[in-house]
């Protein structure tokens, strides 16, 4: 992230000395050798800039250290797996962290909440409903933040990770507020568009910040940052934010950072949010295809339930343009806005049909699969089909994708019954076939959990 670290065309530029020639007496020692006991530990790969990932110094220490004098040298390279295959062809080992197991996680969130039996117990049901949440919490740190807001929000924890992560900002407000003895203000911070008056322009501030970031996919903010933007100067980053120095620097030179990437795509989408629709569809035409697009549009999705006609242009073509990575990322946002008329327009642009044939789906994939079709269980009337095939389903999968379809069909037929609202009269065909669903999930497909089911292809 270190901007000094970015810019540096030798070794010797990266090396924390107290002078420069010391650097260079230091790194001739290690060149008079080839490079031999020397360990360079290279910390966060994915958050340097692209272009620095094919020619750079950083580019030259791992595949090409002859170039450098420094034959014998070993690198570590610590990044994000989505960051880093670009690495693979020239590394000797790879080991993969893959953060907390589901016993782990028990186990952490039976230390943080001091081994009460009921809380854990209301903790885990809640999670088994919530599986977006849960899934998070492989990662240490949102398991802590999960963990944090069931206990500040009366032991109930929110659905979708837009949910997530607003309580979160809600939360570094309320105690920046509660700093300064604001008891009565902190009471009524309940969301993003109701702050007290003092804290307004700050907040624009830091969402403006966390705007341009997105846009430059930068996740550091030097203070030479702002200045070339024409960004004010952050003065109270109302805890969402932590400032830090450069180590390889003798003057002064701050750096901020979000607590979270996560919070830092919330408060872009937050910012985008409230430009008019013209500039936000404008906005999300500049981001196609960007690396922060699909975090960002999740987030926007959920604040505005793209509900503006230049946005439904945009989801139109994102429909339209066959681009299944795309669409589900679409899937993605409809999940976290939770908002049965936008599927039922997505439905309608679908034509009767959604096709992710060969398209590869994670566990929370998934879910918002399920999630979607769901609600046109809800909202359609007619046939729609529904090709999962080819996806590498498996009985993991599959209980991610029934548990959220059979919510909404089982709603659908609470409505016919009663007679409460409009509810449709679906027949819906899902092609499984070449996935590894097993007799389990063959077991939970055909259970009469899915009420619309008419056909069902689990064809080997």
């Amino acid at each position: 992230r270190d901007p000094t670290i970015q810019s540096a065309k030798s070794v010797e530029d990266v090396i924390p000395a107290e002078s420069r020639s010391q650097a260079e007496k230091v790194m001739a020692e290690f060149r008079r050798c080839r490079g031999q006991n020397l360990l360079l530990v290279m910390d966060g790969w994915d958050e340097l800039p692209l272009y620095l990932h094919t020619k750079s110094l950083f580019q030259n220490l791992i595949a090409y250290p002859e170039t450098l004098n420094l034959h014998f040298s070993s690198v570590i390279i610590t990044s994000r797996p989505i960051a880093s295959s670009d690495l693979y062809h020239c590394i000797s080992s790879r080991v993969e962290i893959l953060g907390f197991t589901p016993t782990e996680v028990k186990d952490y969130f039976t230390e943080v909440l001091g081994g009460e039996s009921q809380a854990i117990q209301k903790l885990q049901n809640q999670l088994k409903e919530r599986p977006l949440i849960a899934a998070s919490c492989y990662l240490p740190l949102n398991a802590a933040i999960v963990c944090h807001l069931f206990r500040a929000q009366d032991y109930k924890l929110p659905t979708t990770l837009h949910e997530l992560f607003t309580l979160l900002v809600l939360g570094c407000l309320k105690r920046h507020v509660a700093k300064q003895k604001r008891e009565r203000e902190r009471q009524h911070i309940t969301s993003l568009d109701n702050l007290p008056l003092d804290l307004q322009q700050f907040f624009k501030d830091v969402c403006t910040l966390a705007y341009h970031g997105v846009m430059d996919n930068c996740v550091s903010f030097p203070l030479e940052y702002l200045k070339t933007h024409g960004l004010p100067t952050i003065s109270e980053t109302l805890g969402l934010m932590q400032g830090m120095e450069s180590f390889t620097t003798l003057e002064s030179s701050p750096s901020f950072y979000f607590l979270h990437l996560s919070v830092q795509e919330l408060l872009a989408s937050f910012y985008i949010s409230k430009l008019p629709a013209e500039e936000q569809a404008l906005v999300f035409k500049k981001l196609f295809r960007e690396p922060r697009f699909a975090a960002v549009f999740r987030f926007f999705t959920a604040f505005t339930k793209l509900e503006s006609d230049e946005l439904r242009k945009i989801v139109a073509y994102i429909v339209q343009n066959g681009d299944k990575s795309q669409l589900l990322y679409l899937l993605h946002g409809m999940y976290e806005a939770q908002a049965p008329s936008l599927c039922q327009f997505v439905g309608s642009q679908l034509g009767g049909e959604l096709n992710l044939r060969y398209t590869t789906l994670s566990p929370v994939d998934s879910l918002t699969v399920g999630y979607f079709i769901s609600c046109i269980c809800l909202t359609t009337v007619g046939e729609f089909k529904a090709d999962l095939s080819y996806c590498s389903l498996d009985y993991y999968r599959i209980t991610f994708f029934v548990n959220e379809l059979s919510k909404c069909t089982s709603s659908a037929i609470t409505q016919k019954t009663t007679g409460a609202g409009v509810s449709s009269c679906l027949e819906l065909t899902l092609d499984l076939s070449v996935n590894r669903v097993g007799a389990e999930g063959a077991a939970l497909l055909c259970g009469g959990s899915i009420h619309s089911l008419r056909t069902l292809d689990l064809s080997i």
